[in-house]
């Protein structure tokens, strides 16, 4: 069993470590007079050997008081403590530490002391705490925050000014690994990790601009970099830094903002407006859509320029290019060519009249007075169009011709505007004569409701389509691929398919009163009429306005026209089910999904396009589709129509192939009511 050391051979292991390092060793009895010291710095004071026996500690501390600290420690030491402590002994450092001493009846007889000189190391700790002192200064004036992440412990270290950055007092979170990322800028997030990572795998620096949001709401850009320390293959620790480039940002911004926009109204110059040109031109040709160049000039600029000035020009072209911004599309862009003239990009046209109804629009915000210091000034635009892919391939080549087309415009009179393409402008004119002649013929009652029958195998009606005319005053009749999808983006679809609608069950109810009963109804109902929340009330009301039975009522869908909101066309056709009438999927065959919107409604018939039967019986291929059409629909209980029949080959093919029903030219064409009664009694017979 050990037993314990003596304390004279304790006191023998720290006199020789004394010697052999700067250090101190002493014992004073229990009066704190010295009765041993030894160490290599006695020579500080002048001492060797046992220099300090006899002298009282107070005397050594030059006259201390017992508050003195070593003072203090020993009179601990004497009741039993062991007590470390610094004490400074002629400018230099010592860390000492004193304990009791006791003798072989275990009794307090005095203490034993040690101190080693700790002046080398406080001296390091104090430059060391300076030059962090002076790197955290460095890092405030430069606004630069710095953070390390020790890979094999995870602990984590923030710099001051990291967190004053972050909008945080200093140490008021805890630094973890992803507390940074926790200001980062949710947009810069995955660019920030990405560029980490790739540092980690390739050895190499990182370096990454993101927006950085403060605790406070505040946002800063800022620059990261940093780099991993390996021992070998393996990562050690990162560390990184985070520099505030927030005014290096703002001065880019600005010379940008320079370089692309109009000093005078802040619109985008012809350099933004090139690059805006190209790109949608580039988005055009991806999705196959047409685009529009407008140029736009203030006819009467000039004398405004001439009778009050060209500053008065200047502030005149400020107060007038917001409604250039407002007659047209978010989405458009509006820029200044140069002294009146600007230019307008219109991307994604449905078609050549939207650019039409975008002129007219600029037009129209030009015949309103311009209030202007005091005084009501009179300006007019006129406009040229080019249209891409048609007038140019390039954007310098769009701007010429749509600069050609204004200035046919002007040549025909100011407040007009002209298609580079004199065909494209008579066609778009033509568009909108139309389609502001639609609220007239609404108004007039020039819509007419035509009849087609649908007949079995046996050739024998068994339900009439009703199909809408416009039987325009000048023109004559307008069929309904011409003004339908006008009635569509106006609304006027809605009521105008409510009155439709009414008719047609009016027409079956005469003619069942007339003897020509058990013919269903079939109406075409467009996708703004299927999502409209009056359509199941309006069927429900005419329905027993005319006593008719929903039975004999069937409406064709089309794919197109429940592709916008599948669930909502879902329930409006499950209410339509409900009341017991017929749903048909029309033009089935030419959409994307047919076979997906066959699962999501309830259809009873699907109703094959005319282009898969207008070949027919020469075309194979046409044959194999029509076969495969009807194996499906009777597969799922549906009945089959052939649309677009038109010759008695045709006719004898699709009964072959095995379709219910038939419709098309060879059997009728579409006919006013009292015709088709006629030709309905005709074949009852």
């Amino acid at each position: 069993m050990l037993q314990p050391r003596a304390a004279d051979e304790d006191e023998s292991i720290l006199a020789l470590i004394a010697r052999t390092m700067p250090a101190l060793l002493w014992v004073v009895d229990t009066e704190l007079v010295f009765r041993t010291s030894t160490g290599t710095s006695l020579g500080l004071h002048g001492w060797s050997g046992n220099g300090l026996e006899g002298m009282s500690l107070f005397d050594y501390f030059g006259g201390a008081d017992s508050n003195h600290p070593a003072i203090a420690a020993h009179r601990r030491a004497l009741a039993g403590d062991s007590v470390a402590f610094e004490v400074e002994i002629e400018k230099r450092l010592f860390r000492a530490f004193v304990e009791p001493r006791r003798d072989r009846r275990g009794r307090i007889d005095g203490v034993t002391g040690f101190a080693i000189d700790a002046t080398s190391e406080h001296r390091a700790l104090s430059s060391l705490r300076r030059s962090e002192e002076a790197l955290a200064l460095a890092q405030a004036a430069a606004h630069l925050g710095s953070w390390t992440h020790d890979l094999a412990t995870d602990e984590v270290t923030w710099s001051d000014e990291l967190y004053a950055l972050c909008g945080l007092h200093p140490g008021e979170r805890p630094p973890t690994p992803n507390l940074l990322m926790d200001f980062v800028h949710a947009d810069d997030r995955l660019a920030l990790e990405a560029a980490i990572e790739f540092a980690r795998e390739e050895g190499r620096p990182f370096v990454i601009d993101t927006r950085l949001l403060r605790a406070n709401g505040g946002l800063l850009w800022v620059q990261h970099r940093g780099r991993y320390a390996y021992d070998g293959s393996s990562a050690l620790h990162v560390v990184g830094t985070v520099l505030d480039i927030t005014p290096r940002k703002r001065a880019e911004d600005h010379l940008a903002y320079q370089s692309n926009y109009d000093e005078l109204t802040g619109l985008p110059n012809r350099k933004l407006l090139a690059d805006r040109l190209r790109q949608a031109m580039l988005q055009a040709q991806h999705s196959g859509t047409q685009l529009a160049v407008l140029y736009v000039d203030l006819d009467r600029f000039k004398a405004i320029n001439d009778t009050l000035g060209h500053a008065a020009g200047d502030r005149f072209l400020r107060m007038v290019a917001p409604r250039l911004i407002e007659a047209v599309r978010e989405t458009d862009t509006v820029a200044r060519s140069g002294g009146d003239e600007f230019v307008i990009v219109l991307p994604d046209l449905a078609s050549v009249r939207d650019a039409a109804r975008s002129a007219e629009r600029i037009i129209a915000a030009f015949k309103r007075p311009v209030p202007f210091e005091g005084r009501e000034l009179y300006s007019s635009a006129s406009v040229g169009i080019s249209i891409f892919p048609d007038d140019g391939e390039s954007p310098e080549e769009l701007i010429r011709n749509a600069d050609a087309a204004l200035n046919r415009a002007k040549a025909s009179g100011n407040g007009t505007y002209r298609f580079y393409a004199s065909a494209t402008h008579a066609r778009a004119v033509d568009r909108l004569d139309l389609e502001h002649g639609l609220r007239r013929a609404f108004d007039r009652d020039e819509f007419v409701v035509y009849y087609q029958p649908i007949v079995d195998r046996s050739e024998r009606p068994v339900a009439v389509e009703a199909l809408l005319r416009w039987e325009h005053p000048e023109r004559g009749a307008i069929l309904p691929d011409h003004f339908i999808p006008m009635c569509e983006e106006t609304g006027l679809i809605v009521p105008l398919g409510r009155r439709v609608m009414r008719r047609a069950f009016a027409q079956l109810a005469a003619w069942n009163a007339s003897g020509l009963s058990g013919l269903r109804m079939a109406l075409n109902i467009s996708g703004r009429q299927i999502l409209h929340p009056d359509l199941t009330t309006d069927v429900e009301d005419a329905l027993a306005e005319t006593g008719v039975s929903p039975e004999q009522v069937e409406f064709e869908i089309t794919e197109s026209g429940v592709m916008a909101d599948v669930a909502g066309a879902r329930r409006a056709i499950l209410g339509l089910k409900a009341l017991g009438v017929r749903i048909s999927l029309d033009d089935f065959g030419t959409g994307y999904s047919s076979l997906s919107y066959l699962k999501h409604f309830s259809v009873d018939a699907l109703k094959i396009d005319r282009t898969f039967v207008r070949d027919l019986p020469l075309d194979r291929g046409d044959s194999a589709i029509v076969s495969a059409v009807v194996a499906l629909g009777h597969a799922m209980s549906l009945s089959v129509v052939a649309e677009g029949v038109e010759t008695a080959e045709q006719a004898d093919d699709v009964r072959r192939l095995g379709c219910d029903e038939m419709q098309g030219y060879y059997f009728a064409r579409p006919s006013r009511p009292e015709t088709l009664q006629q030709l309905l009694g005709a074949w009852r017979r």
